[in-house]
């Protein structure tokens, strides 16, 4: 089977006001509303989906509030709808399971989580290649500055679950997810194919008996749009949960804000490219591990002669 990425999340909502404001202020771009639905999409047409959180259409939550109700991965073709739909049925036969249509499968996952899998529709978007300042000396030119930021892509989802070692035995055995990295007994990092960013599914120990959505990181095209839209959001009011800083586990710059949709969102860039020959690390979950450098606030602009705190 051939997984993709992250194609659709689907949030049940509780107020479906301050979720509009949110992804309108986040740079997503509104391209259907209808049925009590807003639909919104990525630069690589990634698709983020609002209902309320009382819509009977939704599937069940796995948790009280604003979460994610369906959360769908791409697939190459629909052969790979196939291989997992027998993948599933051979090695995890009491999973929930059926087939919506042709072209999309739909299951329920050990925390209770509902996953559909569909053939792909996203483009590729240029990855960032790393570079904080530009390849070549400017001369009369200024360098990149963003008003705001524009989401390229869907990257990863973070979830908090009791038993992190059962859930990733189903994502690696039947999905044939990949660890990446992991903090020893306290969490995982699993990439959905053998070689792309550094993960895509993020499992941490859960504080209680629950699962939770912990956050949904978008990827942005450098280091300047993680700053420029960060401002732009923390200026709507939006507060900051971490950040903005650069992980050492993944290597990327980040910013996470407070999601009425549910959990965090998280703007990242320059994030590891891993292939089969990477191994993956045991490290104890420790500051150091967190991040290399990051401010806990946000960040200050001066705003004319007065100095403004966001």
């Amino acid at each position: 089977m051939k997984l993709m990425g992250i194609e659709r999340v689907v949030f049940g909502v509780v107020d479906m006001a301050e979720g509009r404001r949110f992804l309108n202020d986040w740079g997503m771009r509104l391209v259907e509303e209808h049925a009590g639905c807003l639909l919104y999409q990525t630069a690589d047409l990634g698709e983020i989906e609002l209902m309320a959180s009382t819509d009977p259409r939704l599937p069940k939550a796995i948790e009280p509030g604003s979460t994610v109700r369906e959360l769908v991965w791409g697939v190459e073709s629909p052969a790979d709808l196939d291989e997992i739909e027998s993948a599933v049925r051979a090695k995890s036969p009491g999973t929930p399971l059926e087939r919506l249509r042709p072209d999309f499968l739909r299951l329920v996952d050990p925390m209770g989580l509902t996953l559909g899998f569909t053939p792909s529709k996203r483009t590729p978007t240029p990855l960032c290649a790393g570079q904080v300042a530009d390849p070549a000396p400017r001369i009369d030119l200024e360098g990149k500055r963003y008003e705001r930021a524009e989401p390229q892509r869907i990257g990863h989802i973070v979830f908090t679950t009791p038993d992190i070692d059962h859930v990733e035995a189903f994502y690696c055995t039947v999905l044939g997810f990949r660890p990446s990295d992991r903090y020893i007994g306290r969490a995982v990092f699993l990439r959905c194919k053998p070689e792309g960013e550094h993960h895509n599914l993020f499992l941490l120990k859960s504080p209680d008996a629950g699962s939770h959505m912990h956050h949904l990181a978008f990827g942005v095209r450098d280091i300047h749009e993680v700053f420029g839209g960060g401002m732009a959001v923390a200026q709507a009011g939006w507060p900051t949960v971490m950040g903005p800083g650069r992980h050492v586990i993944s290597s990327c710059y980040f910013w996470y804000f407070k999601n009425p949709c549910g959990g965090a969102a998280e703007y990242y860039a320059d994030t590891d490219w891993v292939t089969e020959k990477w191994q993956a690390r045991e490290l104890p979950q420790e500051p150091r591990y967190f991040s290399e450098w990051m401010l806990t606030e946000g960040v200050s602009r001066y705003d004319g002669v007065q100095r403004q705190s966001i």
